[in-house]
């Protein structure tokens, strides 16, 4: 009897087969037989579902040994996630699977297989918070037979709201752990009520365990393909670099070159063009558009308003028709000397934009140096001019050759005008250079003085040609003169005019030392002598009383008769008391007089101090 049993079971016969065999066998069998058939028949049975469940523990093992293999053959990141929640369907045999990661501190649902919406794709979930949150926070697997009206879950918020929407009941979760390190969570769900056995926390478990080193795997093969990715970036990167060195030291020898062999600013622009390959120029200033760019000088106009509304800008690119139109700025201590310009079919390439990076330095010091020529041979010429003015030399030949020197012509006439701004002489200078003056005009600086000698005009010719500087200097112009002590006596008569317009409040005037009337006197020794010993009889002894008693009379005789003889504006002016003010005028009659209060005398006395005032300014008294 047992041999039929065997051979039912090696048959596989399935459980209604081996019941209707017991059947068979007790029918019209004894009552003590029927029992033993049927206690043979339970072991049948019990045999049977081990040997179903060996089978199909078998079958399970046999299937994650395949995704194991199948995971450690997949590189791509999402599709290894795509196919764990894959097969976690499958051998559960449940209606929905998803997977969870890690991103600082939460879980993000990164794929699922089976969802009926899009809401759980991407949705984050807080730690502690959901079945899930509990599985990663203990780091054990968790399951509820029915999830959505379970207790133990706060049913808010919108994890619970995709629960809803999926009909999430049954819900099994493990986590994804390697070497001890919480990766997040692989869950599998029924939409019906489920109970999940230990077999099935076992299987996803293992599952899980398989898929954490496959996920690991691939973030490591990621990462290196990111950092080989970087590395061949940077190597690339490299000998890109390399290569522009190269060229760029290649750049600097030939304008290098080009210095040494003392050429200037065209040649060091024929250098730049030739090494771009592209049309480059060299521009002072909008009024100065060399040819070739004239077609694009509005877009030349543009750059230079770019450069000047932002000094920081160091270059521009700008898009002129089908051409591009590349300029850097070239700079000296903060100044704009110019700008270079590359004229393109193409945008203009990192080679193209560094030669002329390159070329802008030893442009600019080019520039520097013919300046620096410049500024060295008119320094030169003014000092030869202020000798030939301020120290004649001894013999006519030396003269002649201060002359020359100086740039001037012996035989010729020169009217000198001397001109002194309240500062920036050199601004000045070079307004003065841009009037319209004759050939031959010769300007230089001397101090805080700028000294023009212009042939072949009369002083008066000198005032209408004359346009003041923005600095508005006062100008003093003297008589034509010949030679070297003419020019001398000439020079010590503008400059002496000067002092006398700035004395009588006529600063930023242009006058010649003709129009100065009666001050003209104050221009002669003849005229300053008699000036003095008037002033010694007229105002002597109060000269003397001021000087013993240190209280000035004479500022205050001053103040008062140009205040038409009022005494509290006289007092005020002079910030002191009416009665310090009576005092002293009753001081000034006791000294001069009291002739000096009638109208006639007291306008001489006031032209008189005024005059005195002037010459004394200039030294003279």
């Amino acid at each position: 009897m047992h041999e039929n049993w065997l051979q039912l079971l090696l048959a596989e016969a399935s459980t209604e087969e081996l019941i209707e065999h017991r059947d068979q066998l007790a029918a019209g069998s004894a009552p003590e037989a029927a029992a033993e058939i049927e206690r043979e028949a339970r072991s049948a049975l019990q045999l049977r579902s081990l040997l179903a469940q060996r089978r199909q523990r078998a079958t399970e093992l046999g299937a994650l040994n395949d995704i194991a293999s199948l995971l450690t053959t997949m590189h791509d990141h999402h599709a290894l996630l795509q196919e764990i929640v894959d097969q976690a369907k499958r051998l559960l045999g449940v209606d929905l699977s998803y997977l969870a990661l890690i991103h600082d501190d939460i879980l993000i649902i990164e794929v699922t297989s089976g969802a009926y919406t899009s809401q759980l794709l991407g949705l984050t979930v807080p730690f502690r918070e959901g079945l899930i949150g509990r599985v990663v926070e203990n780091s054990s697997p968790a399951w509820s037979p029915d999830y959505r009206n379970d207790p133990s879950f706060a049913h808010i918020g919108p994890a619970d709201d995709a629960a809803r929407a999926e009909n999430m009941r049954g819900l099994l979760a493990v986590p994804l752990t390697l070497n001890g390190k919480i990766l997040g969570a692989l869950c599998a769900c029924k939409r019906q009520e489920r109970r999940f056995g230990n077999e099935e926390v076992a299987l996803l478990s293992a599952l899980a365990a398989h898929a954490s080193v496959a996920i690991e795997n691939a973030r490591s093969l990621e990462r290196y393909r990111a950092t080989v990715a970087e590395v061949n970036a940077a190597n690339t990167e490299l000998a890109e670099r390399t290569a522009l060195l190269e060229q760029t030291l290649t750049w600097d020898r030939s304008l290098t070159q080009v210095v040494l062999r003392g050429g200037g600013v065209r040649e060091l622009v024929e250098e730049t063009s030739a090494s771009t390959g592209s049309p480059v120029f060299f521009v002072t200033g909008t009024s100065e558009i060399p040819p070739g760019l004239q077609r694009v000088s509005e877009s030349v106009n543009r750059v230079f308003d770019i450069f000047a509304a932002d000094r920081r800008e160091q270059e521009v690119t700008l898009i002129v028709g089908e051409q591009f139109l590349f300029a850097t700025e070239v700079r000296s201590a903060g100044d704009q000397l110019g700008v270079l310009f590359l004229l393109s079919r193409h945008e203009p390439t990192a080679a193209m934009r560094l030669a002329l990076e390159r070329s802008a330095p030893a442009i600019a010091l080019a520039l520097v140096g013919e300046r620096a020529a410049r500024e060295a041979t008119r320094r030169a010429r003014d000092a030869f001019l202020v000798d030939l003015i301020t120290r004649p030399a001894p013999t006519p030949a030396e003269v002649t050759g201060q002359f020359r020197l100086a740039g001037l012509n012996p035989d010729r006439s020169y009217t000198v005008v001397v001109a002194r701004p309240a500062d920036a002489v050199d601004r000045t200078r070079r307004s003065i250079e841009e009037i319209a003056f004759p050939s031959g005009t010769v300007v230089a600086e001397h101090g805080s003085r700028v000294i023009a000698l212009i042939p072949g005009m009369s002083p008066v010719e000198v005032a209408a040609a004359w346009v003041q500087p923005a600095e508005n200097p006062t100008v003093g112009i003297a008589d034509p003169a010949v030679g070297a002590e003419g020019l001398a006596r000439a020079y010590v008569e503008a400059q002496h005019t000067v002092d006398v317009l700035e004395t009588l409040g006529r600063a930023s005037h242009v006058e010649p030392a003709s129009s100065l009337g009666i001050y003209r006197i104050l221009l002669s020794r003849t005229g300053r002598e008699e000036l003095e010993a008037l002033t010694l009889r007229s105002l002597g002894p109060l000269l003397e009383e001021e000087q013993r008693r240190g209280v000035p009379l004479l500022d205050t005789l001053a103040s008062y008769l140009s205040h038409n003889c009022k005494h509290s504006a006289t007092a005020a002016a002079l910030a002191i008391h009416a009665n310090t003010l009576y005092q002293r005028l009753e001081s000034i009659d006791r000294l001069i007089g009291t002739q000096w209060r009638q109208p006639d005398q007291a306008l001489d006395l006031a032209l008189l101090i005024r005059l005195r005032a002037s010459a004394g300014k200039l030294g003279q008294i």
